[in-house]
Formats: C-alpha cells, structure tokens, sequence
C-alpha cells in the first residue's frame, strides 16, 4: 500500500540523541529530527509522521500531522511566489509546490488559495493544483441521498455554497438552507439531500429529524442575537414561515423552542420570543 503523502503514525524503534529512526512499513527504517520541543519520544513510541515523495529517492520522513493528505482538497497559504512555481504551506518544516502550470491566478505570498494535493505519477513528488475542476468526479458512486459526508466549502455563490463532497464530487448547500456564514476552506460534516438525474448533488447541514435538536437551538439562538434578541416567529407561525426562515419543521422549531426555555436562555410570549441577556 502506498503511504506516500499521507498522515501516518508510526512506530520509532530506535533515538539517538535528536534523531528518530522510524519504522515506515513500505520503505523500511528512516530518520528524522524530533522537532517536538517538549516530547521526549524513546524506543517502542508511536508519534505522527508524514512522508513525502522525493523523485527517485527514498521519501522524505517528516515529523509532525500536515494539514491536508494526498487526494485532498485543502485552503492553503502561499509561502513564497517565483517565476515557474509557488511554495504551499503544508503545515510541516518542508512546503510543497504548485507549478505554474497548475495555477489558475496570480498567487500572492501570504495569501490562502484553495489547492488540491496530488502526487505527480512522472516525477514522484506532492504537489499543489488550483485547477479544481480537474479533479472532480463527474458521475457519483458509492453515495446515496440521505448519506452522511465531509465537506469542503470551496466558494460562495448567488444560490449558496459550492462544496466538496468527500473530496470527490461537487454539490451544492443553498443560502435558504444555510443559517450561518461559511467561509471558503471551512470543513464541516453534511448530509446528501438530493442526487439529480444530471448528477448535481444538493446538501443540507442536517438531516431535519429528533436527532438535530441541539443544532436547531443554536440556529434559533443565532437568529435572535442577529435581530437584537427577539424575534415574531413562534411556535404559532405558519410552519411555511419556519422552514423558509430556519430550514427545519415546525415540530422540531417547537421541540427546540421548549429546550431553550427549559434551559432558561429564552422567554416566551404570544406572538414574541426574547433571547433572556
């Protein structure tokens, strides 16, 4: 099994000093420096490792968790800008680059950008893509409405959120649907609400059901600080009037409403609800 580019923890069978030798499995016995300032690691410890392709060579053994793992999209920092490539902050002593050739704008140092991290069959090394469309599977396999998935916000739209499903697949969270901003870069778990007969995918945080009462308190919570701690939507509203504001029914909207009363965070009147200060 290739391991190359991945986060793994590995086993150190032997420290000498401030080198670790570590047992990679695929590649034998390698060695790092133990950068941990605070940690020191003996014979039979496990820690985090990484290992990064290198051409031709033996990987290099990287102590430490990157932030994003081969085949992964990821929101990344530019380290540095040259002429033919860019250096992409992996979050280990050892950036990765991003040819020219796989940037779709001009790239700022300091800037985050959304990348995906592949390794380049011809050369054996990890590199950065901005050409997400590239990568992207057009038909969904292995996915079912209902599913739960990880996403990955990659922009904002007119009708929402474009997102990542999986690493895979592109979908969609519509701004109805969505009670708090997303940023792109953001991960967050979603649920396949729809696979269109043209494979569009549409997403929704949540599932609607019993089991999400704690997230729809923290909608209706959010909602009221943003109108200054009150709001004329009750557990008498039309249950039209609460899906379209808050995306969830009516029954959960009053089973929510009774956990925040009960936790004494909100006060209820007739045609008003207080967030209590």
């Amino acid at each position: 099994m290739n391991l190359y580019g991945k986060n793994l923890r590995l086993k150190i069978v032997e420290v000498k000093n401030d080198e670790l030798y570590v047992d990679t499995v695929s590649d034998g016995i390698l060695k790092t420096k133990n950068n941990d300032l605070i940690i020191k690691y003996k014979s039979g410890d496990f820690a985090e490792f990484f290992l990064l392709p290198v051409g031709n060579q033996k990987p290099l053994l990287m102590m430490g968790k990157a932030l994003v793992q081969v085949n992964e999209f990821a929101r990344l920092r530019v380290l540095d800008v040259c002429p033919e490539f860019a250096k992409v902050d992996i979050g280990l002593d050892q950036p990765i680059i991003c040819e020219k050739d796989d940037q779709n704008i001009r790239l700022e140092k300091n800037k985050y950008y959304n990348f995906y991290i592949f390794i380049d069959n011809q050369n054996n090394i990890l590199k950065a893509s901005m050409h997400i469309d590239k990568f992207i599977e057009e038909k969904p396999t292995g996915i079912s409405e209902n599913d739960d998935a990880e996403i990955f916000i990659l922009a904002k739209t007119n009708l929402g959120y474009k997102a990542i499903i999986n690493h895979k697949y592109l979908g969609m969270l519509y701004e109805n649907e969505v009670f708090s901003e997303l940023y792109p870069g953001t991960k967050t778990k979603a649920i396949i609400k729809k696979i269109r007969e043209d494979n569009k995918i549409d997403l929704r945080l949540f599932r609607n059901d019993g089991n999400d009462i704690e997230s729809f308190e923290n909608k209706i919570l959010e909602y009221l600080k943003k109108r200054g701690g009150s709001m004329q939507i009750t557990d008498n509203s039309d249950p039209e009037i609460i899906y379209a504001t808050f995306g969830f029914s009516k029954k959960n909207f009053k089973k929510a409403i009774g956990s925040l009363y009960r936790k004494n965070l909100i006060d209820l009147q007739t045609h008003n609800i207080f967030l209590k200060q």
